[in-house]
């Protein structure tokens, strides 16, 4: 019995460690495309939900995810990575923290559109103020 444990085991870190270092060294272009856009999708869902997990633990696994994520939107920002030729050999979570800057800067972006003092408008009721002579 010991014996079948142990090779169990055994079986099981050499499986997780090949499984592993092919993620590492795979996960690039090459990979990103030749599975598909459910894969893409997959990833995509994988990741932020990963990252949504550790982010309170770890702040360099941090990315901005509020409320919930536009998937599609982050798996077009990935492919938009991959568009540009010097980008083919970078990891997809490089992809993932290019996307999380374009998602962050539109946020940013949005943000102080909001919160921007506006002058008051004239009410249809209000005179206009007199002209200075």
């Amino acid at each position: 019995m010991r014996r079948v444990v142990t090779t169990a085991a055994l079986a099981w870190g050499a499986g997780f460690c090949m499984a592993a270092a092919a993620a590492w060294g795979y996960a690039e272009l090459d990979a990103w495309r030749g599975y598909g856009e459910s894969f893409q999708l997959g990833y995509v869902v994988g990741y932020l939900d990963a990252v949504t997990l550790a982010k309170r633990h770890d702040p360099r696994t941090y990315i901005p995810v509020q409320g919930k994520p536009k998937y599609e939107r982050w798996r077009a920002l990935v492919n938009d990575f991959y568009a540009d030729p010097a980008n083919a050999r970078r990891s997809v979570p490089a992809a993932m923290a290019a996307a999380g800057k374009v998602i962050q800067d539109e946020f940013m972006k949005d943000y102080a559109a909001r919160s921007a003092p506006q002058s008051p408008q004239p009410t249809p009721g209000s005179k206009a103020a007199p002209a200075a002579p």
